[in-house]
């Protein structure tokens, strides 16, 4: 499953509106359907605004699809900007830095897969025209 079918079925799940929750999230209308049909990549800033305004919504869950779709509030450290992972302990920009690493990778090996489609594609009218 794709991030983005894990953030509709996060939006399914809160009974949200794509608008509003488009709206929420400061992107622009049709946002969400675009990136549906495959057309671009929910990049870091947008994952950093979902994050701000749904801080229900597990990040770890929507960026791999382990864990579960929502964060466990109750054990959430309501005073400190720590969280321990591991063994090791991260701070909130720790886990942003390591965030946005882990969504240019993403981003990059979903670069390069839209070259591969394109070049079999290609590939695929070349046989069909012959």
């Amino acid at each position: 499953m794709r991030l983005i079918e894990r953030l509709y079925q996060y939006i399914e799940y809160k009974e949200l509106s794509f608008y509003a929750f488009e709206r929420g999230c400061g992107m622009a209308n049709g946002y969400l359907k675009k990136q549906f049909k495959g057309k671009g990549t929910v990049g870091s800033d947008m994952l950093e605004k979902i994050r701000k305004n749904y801080i229900d919504l597990s990040l770890m869950w929507l960026l791999t699809g382990e864990g579960t779709m929502l964060e466990e509030t109750e054990e959430i450290p309501q005073q400190s900007s720590e969280v321990v992972e591991n063994g090791y302990t991260l701070s909130k920009d720790d886990i942003i830095t390591l965030l946005r690493e882990q969504s240019a990778i993403l981003e990059k090996s979903l670069a390069d897969k839209e070259k591969i489609i394109l070049m079999l594609e290609g590939k695929l009218r070349k046989l069909k025209t012959r």
